[in-house]
C-alpha cells in the first residue's frame, strides 16, 4: 500500500505537524469525538488507523478502565505510539493491520474509532462492513474526516489547505508528497451527507453528522442494530 510506506516515512514528524498545521485543533477534534463515543458505554474499544495511538489514549484518558486495541498499517507509526506508551505508563494493544481485514472476531468490541483514516482505505465499503462485524450489537463507531469549509471560511481555509499546509509540511518533514496527498486525498472524499449514506449501507442504524470548526472535519457517530 503506498499510503502505508508514506506514514512510515513521516511516522518521527506526524504528532508535531497534526498540531502546528490544524492550530491545535486536532487535539480537540479527538476529544470531542472520543466523548461521543463513550456516550454508549461499554469496556473494549479499537481505534483503526490508529497512526501514533492519540485516539486510543484520549479514550484512556477520558476511561482509564477501558481496554483500548490500536490498529494501523504503518509499522513505523506503532513504534512511536509504543514510545509514548511508555512515557504515559499506559496500556494499549497495539497490532499491525488493515481495516478491510480486522483481526478480531465478530461482535467483539463496544466502540470503533478512525480518525482522519477512511479516505485513505482501499476499499471504503469493506471497511465499514468489517467495522459493522467487529461491533457488538447497540455498539458505536465513530469517524473522524476531513471535509470542505464553505463560505468566506471556506474560500481562505482552501487558500491554507491546499497551497501553504503542503509547502509547511514539506519543509517540517521533508517529505513533498505526504503533504500534498493530503488535500488531494480530502478533495476526492464524498461529502458529509453521502458519506453518512455509505456508513447506513453498511446496515449501522443511524449516523449523526457534527461538524467541527466551521466543518474543516466532521464526526460521524453511527450505531449498530440491536440483537
Amino acid at each position: 500500500m503506498k499510503t502505508r510506506h508514506m506514514f512510515n516515512r513521516i511516522s518521527r514528524w506526524y504528532d508535531l505537524l497534526n498540531h502546528l498545521l490544524s492550530a491545535g485543533q486536532d487535539i480537540l477534534w479527538r476529544k470531542r469525538a472520543v466523548e461521543r463515543l463513550l456516550e454508549e458505554g461499554g469496556e473494549v474499544f479499537l481505534d483503526v488507523a490508529t497512526g501514533t495511538a492519540d485516539v486510543a489514549f484520549e479514550i484512556l484518558r477520558q476511561k482509564s478502565e477501558a481496554k483500548v486495541f490500536g490498529l494501523d498499517p504503518a509499522l513505523n507509526m506503532l513504534k512511536v505510539a509504543k514510545e509514548k506508551m511508555l512515557k504515559k505508563g499506559k496500556i494499549l494493544f497495539l497490532t499491525a493491520g488493515e481495516g478491510e481485514n480486522l483481526p478480531f472476531p465478530d461482535a467483539s468490541v463496544d466502540g470503533i474509532t478512525i480518525a482522519f483514516g477512511i479516505r485513505n482505505v482501499e476499499d471504503r465499503g469493506r471497511t465499514l462492513s468489517e467495522f459493522h462485524r467487529v461491533l457488538k450489537p447497540k455498539g458505536t463507531l465513530v469517524i473522524l474526516e476531513f471535509s470542505k469549509p464553505k463560505g468566506i471560511f471556506g474560500f481562505v481555509y482552501e487558500l491554507y489547505f491546499n497551497l501553504i499546509l503542503p509547502i509547511l509540511g514539506w519543509l517540517i518533514s521533508g517529505d513533498r508528497e505526504a503533504y500534498s496527498y493530503l488535500p488531494r486525498s480530502v478533495a476526492r472524499f464524498p461529502k458529509p451527507s453521502q458519506f453518512a449514506r455509505e456508513i447506513l449501507k453498511s446496515g449501522f442504524e443511524s449516523v449523526l453528522m457534527e461538524p467541527y470548526t466551521f466543518g474543516i472535519c466532521y464526526c460521524y457517530k453511527a450505531v449498530k442494530k440491536g440483537a
